[in-house]
């Protein structure tokens, strides 16, 4: 059993003690925010017990979701010297199955590590859950499958004012932390696919709100397959301010990824961040790592391999000594690439 915190803008299946959230957007708006826990069990992760947060405005001060919430993730990372991730999900993913992927993800980077044996990773994952329902590889209803994308695609991007709205209680919450009560930990996020749009929009969405005060809330940032335009660090209307958000962020991309593929071949995208990292890598800023993980992945997975970073233990290894706080030249089993300013991951490590 693992715990699972997380917060949507889905709507949920009912209107008291809601035990699901369908792929429509929250009838009280765009924006609303639902916050709870859910323990995710079973020899999958597929069986889940999901408890909402309870919320009063009538009463003062009013119980919030998101106070509950908050303080529960503040404990553990206090009492227990635990990190927190959140992480957004991508395209074609219902709020359970992305319980499932964040479950798997916190498996896998609170596994042993041999390269690390007396030093687990401790962490909490906080799940952002946006109104996904699409899908990107083609199948015979090939139309059909165009829609739903472009439907996610416009769901992601409205789904940017949710999570900055998230972001910014998380920053008013720390500034209200007395000292006494702060933690030494680390908070990370990790986007996975078509997340990264919802980042993007969720930059965006900060810049109109805090204009060039953005708060550093971030001590790593990874970007698994982004399904990004492959400018998006070139541009203040993309992704050109997110490295002020972190200490560091890591691009991870795959030549191979034919979901990347598609999107840019078959949907009228731009060439994808995910396939081959930035369009120009000399000019990303300079706490921007670049990760072509290609081979690796080609060795363990299918080369179409969209879910990399849940199936593929050398990925997983390069993921630990990230939040590990190596810096990006001293990460094992990289390959430095002064032409292109990437990594090139190796297997083995050695």
């Amino acid at each position: 059993m693992t715990t699972i915190y997380f917060a949507t803008n889905r709507r949920p299946n009912r209107p008291t003690n809601p035990d699901d959230f369908d792929s429509e957007f929250s009838s009280d708006g765009l924006a609303n925010l639902r916050f709870g826990q859910a323990q995710v069990t079973g020899p999958n992760f597929d069986q889940y017990q999901i408890a909402v947060a309870p919320e009063n405005f009538s009463v003062t001060p009013p119980v919030l979701g998101s106070q509950a919430v908050f303080d529960r993730v503040r404990r553990e990372m206090f009492q227990n010297a635990k990190d927190t991730m959140i992480f957004i999900h991508g395209f074609n993913t219902s709020f359970k199955s992305a319980l499932t992927a964040a479950a798997q993800l916190k498996q896998i980077l609170t596994a042993a590590d041999p390269l690390a044996p007396n030093d687990p990773i401790k962490l909490n994952m906080v799940l952002f859950s946006w109104p996904s329902d699409g899908a990107l590889l083609l199948s015979k209803t090939q139309s059909r499958d165009i829609v739903a994308y472009k439907n996610d695609r416009l769901d992601a991007a409205a789904s940017g004012s949710a999570f900055a709205r998230g972001l910014l209680k998380v920053a008013d919450f720390i500034n209200q932390v007395p000292p006494e009560q702060q933690c030494k930990q680390s908070l990370h996020l990790l986007t996975h696919s078509m997340g990264a749009y919802v980042l993007r929009n969720a930059l965006q969405e900060l810049k109109r709100q805090v204009g060039e005060q953005l708060p550093r809330l971030f001590d790593q940032v990874l970007m698994m397959a982004a399904d990004e335009d492959d400018d998006a660090f070139e541009f203040e209307h993309k992704l050109l301010s997110l490295p002020r958000l972190s200490r560091r962020t890591s691009v991870y991309f795959n030549n191979g990824d034919l979901a990347l593929w598609a999107s840019d071949t078959l949907k009228g995208n731009p060439t994808r961040l995910g396939n081959d990292g930035p369009i120009h890598p000399q000019q990303v800023p300079r706490n921007v790592a670049l990760i072509d993980c290609t081979r690796v992945v080609a060795r363990f997975a299918e080369p179409s391999e969209h879910g990399y970073f849940l199936n593929v233990p050398r990925i997983a290894a390069d993921m630990r000594q990230v939040l590990r706080n190596r810096a990006p030249d001293e990460v094992l089993g990289r390959r430095y690439l002064v032409a292109n300013n990437r990594f090139r991951m190796l297997e083995p490590i050695a």
